[in-house]
């Protein structure tokens, strides 16, 4: 995760438009071949896209011997309707139904749809062999940001300890990336009420 720290991205408001913020010394090229992508263009593309697929790949690197890279969990959740490239370019997704469905059939997790609940809530059933991918504002990055909108991003809760929420952020910081901490009540600042729970076994 630390290539995240070459660009990062910001909503702009009250524009919201993607301010990408460079850092002045010459980044390290990322090995996008590794990933299986075809191409840097495609890449780019798709980096930016795919933090469900990143939580979903955190939760088989955790849970099984399934190692399979980016490009082509993101063929087969294409495949499966999770994501949705209209005509003009523009990406819809990730798509909860046809993701939960597809991760169930695929490597036999159990996945619950959580809606209209706050992270207090959700975050009850966070145990060992259960996390939560969860909708968050891409700004979680950022816990000072003042009046975050909600949602836009996904992030992997994977243990709740109290009053502290631990979890993996996709397009985090390379020092809060792998397993950022927030207090409760900063993370809900940002938390859209939604997200999908899963479970290792059903």
């Amino acid at each position: 995760m630390d290539r995240n720290d070459e660009v990062v991205i910001r909503r702009a408001a009250p524009s919201r438009l993607d301010v990408f913020l460079r850092r002045t010394d010459p980044p390290r090229p990322h090995d996008w071949a590794s990933d299986g992508y075809h191409s840097y263009e495609e890449y780019l593309f798709w980096s930016r896209k795919v933090c469900g697929l990143a939580c979903l790949q955190s939760l088989l690197h955790g849970w099984t011997d399934i190692r399979l890279p980016m490009r082509e969990l993101l063929s087969l959740a294409l495949d499966r309707g999770c994501y949705v490239v209209e005509p003009q370019g523009k990406v819809r997704g990730l798509i909860y139904r046809p993701f939960m469905a597809w991760v169930g059939a695929q490597f036999g997790f159990a996945c619950r749809l959580v809606e209209h609940t706050p992270i207090q809530e959700s975050a009850r059933a966070v145990r060992p062999g259960q996390a939560l991918i969860a909708s968050v504002s891409p700004e979680i990055r950022d816990p000072g940001t003042r009046e975050p909108r909600r949602g836009g991003h996904l992030v992997l809760v994977h243990e709740v300890r109290g009053d502290t929420v631990r979890f993996h952020n996709p397009s985090g910081y390379s020092h809060n990336a792998d397993s950022a901490s927030l207090p409760m009540h900063v993370f809900e600042r940002f938390h859209a009420g939604r997200g999908i729970l899963v479970s290792a076994t059903p």
